[in-house]
């Protein structure tokens, strides 16, 4: 799973990484077919890097005390 991960990054250019809002659909199907994986596979790892960020930025507002809030 690890190495499907460093796959998609890696075929990402340096804007994408930085950016991952620029990802439209003929991106993402580069970007699934530079990796060997699939566009659902590339869609996966933008919605759990974009679920990080939220996870990180409530935590950063409550310092630690929203965390129960967001598993609910």
């Amino acid at each position: 799973n690890l190495k499907r991960t460093e796959a998609i990054i890696s075929s990402m250019t340096r804007q994408e990484r930085r950016n991952p809002d620029l990802l439209n659909a003929s991106r993402r199907r580069r970007i699934a077919s530079g990796s060997g994986t699939n566009v659902q596979e590339v869609n996966r790892l933008i919605k759990q890097y974009r679920d990080a960020q939220r996870l990180m930025k409530t935590m950063q507002k409550t310092g630690g005390k929203g965390l129960s809030r967001l598993f609910k």
